[in-house]
């Protein structure tokens, strides 16, 4: 028996990706394992949109490279975005390594292992990302026998002054609306309840057809399909191409839960021209949404310390912030990535400062969770079974419709169970920062 190893780093897109590699192993013969040690072949599908992933990536690389003496393997590969940001450097700086796979060359992880295997000493795969590759059946899911991540589209087209992600993944590719329907249906036959939808910018998807529609279309006919999905969840969305018609979709399904992923980036206009973003205020666009979606839980992004961003800018920021009450919040620190314009503006706040920046804002967001979340107490409400809680086989974890997987809070169940997967009404009994505690009806 021959064993392979995958350690999938970075985003859920990146994850997506890592399930297809995985099919292509099993369907070449391999056992999968999650041990680095016991495998064969181990392959590494690294981040690459900042330094510090990049650095993250190398170090797991280094750390499985061990096991080529003190294991078994005999094919290490490198594979993602971060082989597509370096290319050619990557040969000298990583000799350990026998493969490097660019994000154009994940559908070719079979032939460079099997062209390896017979004797060709090319290491380097890459090339201008422009397939769909991911996009299909060919995947073995990874989180769960209940939740998935389903790619509607590659790359990006947007031009954020800091961002990289072209470069990465090639210009925007929306798949083919039959091919993701049939996808869902699969996922669903597998017994998959809960399928969140991702892209770089869902909100883009079709824009690359000069079809505006595509995506309200596409979610009427996720919304409509037959079978026991319950939840449908959209990602990554653009506050600007966020329609009318997309929300009264959201707001008169039975599947697609008041969830939304705006990562605003900034609030005020001149930073967000600086970032290559429309140079306005996303508050009318959220009001928008909340009008129309009453329920609706957001999520953002916010970045600080970015180039120009002045002490009067971030307490615009602090009261926006405040004022908008957003139910999830992730903050950054603005890093000057090589190769994209904002590396070489001028006027970026200390590190200190930026860093002083990003803690007063999570502080805020944790007060703006913690009052959000106390509203909910004495509430039933449908929550999603995830499984034993992670801290305590006593307890067990689920979900709101409004927290998405890995990346919000959770609700830890302290009385009553369910199967994974299993919609529950829960009466809520107490809140925290982040999670709530709650007993099964």
């Amino acid at each position: 028996m021959k064993y392979a190893c995958l350690i999938s780093l970075g985003c859920a897109k990146n994850l997506v990706d890592s399930e297809a590699m995985v099919k292509q192993l099993v369907d070449m013969g391999y056992q999968m394992t999650g041990e680095a040690c016991e495998a064969d072949l181990i392959v590494v599908n690294t981040c690459g949109f900042l330094e510090i992933a990049v650095r993250e990536a190398i170090e797991a690389v280094l750390e499985v490279a061990k096991y080529k003496v003190s294991g078994r393997c005999s094919i290490i590969v490198a594979a993602g975005c971060m082989v597509q940001r370096y290319g050619k450097k990557l040969l000298k700086e990583l000799p350990e390594v026998d493969i490097f796979l660019g994000t154009s060359h994940y559908h070719a992880l079979a032939t460079a292992v099997e062209s390896k295997l017979g004797g060709n000493p090319r290491r380097l795969w890459i090339g201008r990302p422009v397939g769909l590759s991911d996009l299909g059946p060919g995947r073995v899911i990874s989180t769960g026998a209940h939740s998935a991540y389903l790619k509607i589209a590659e790359g990006c087209d947007n031009c954020c002054s800091f961002c990289i992600i072209p470069n990465l993944r090639g210009p925007l590719r929306s798949g083919r609306e039959a091919d993701i329907l049939a996808e869902a249906e699969r996922l669903a036959a597998q017994g998959i309840k809960e399928i969140n939808l991702i892209a770089q910018d869902t909100t883009a998807f079709g824009l690359d057809r000069n079809d505006p529609e595509a995506l309200p279309n596409l979610l009427e006919k996720l919304d409509a399909m037959p079978g026991p999905l319950a939840w449908i969840r959209l990602l990554y969305s653009y506050p600007e191409r966020i329609s009318e018609r997309l929300l009264n979709v959201m707001a008169h399904s039975a599947r697609i839960v008041p969830y939304l992923d705006i990562p605003i980036q900034h609030c005020v206009p001149e930073v967000l021209e600086a970032m290559g973003r429309p140079a306005r205020s996303p508050e009318p666009s959220i009001d928008k949404i909340r009008s129309i979606v009453p329920e609706i839980a957001l999520r953002t992004s916010i970045m600080v310390g970015f180039p120009g961003e002045t002490r009067a800018h971030f307490k615009s920021l602090l009261a926006f912030i405040e004022r908008v009450g957003f139910d999830h919040a992730g903050v950054f620190v603005f890093s000057p990535e090589a190769g994209t314009r904002a590396a070489r503006l001028s006027g970026r706040p200390g590190s200190r400062t930026a860093e002083s920046r990003r803690v007063a804002l999570l502080e805020l967001q944790r007060d703006i969770s913690r009052r959000k979340l106390e509203k909910l107490v004495g509430r039933t409400m449908p929550v999603m079974i995830e499984g034993p809680h992670p801290e305590s086989d006593l307890l067990v974890a689920g979900r709101l419709p409004t927290q998405a997987p890995e990346v919000d809070g959770c609700v830890i169940i302290t009385a009553g169970n369910g199967e994974a997967g299993e919609t529950r009404l829960v009466q809520i009994t107490a809140s925290h920062d982040y999670d709530l505690e709650g007993t099964v009806c």
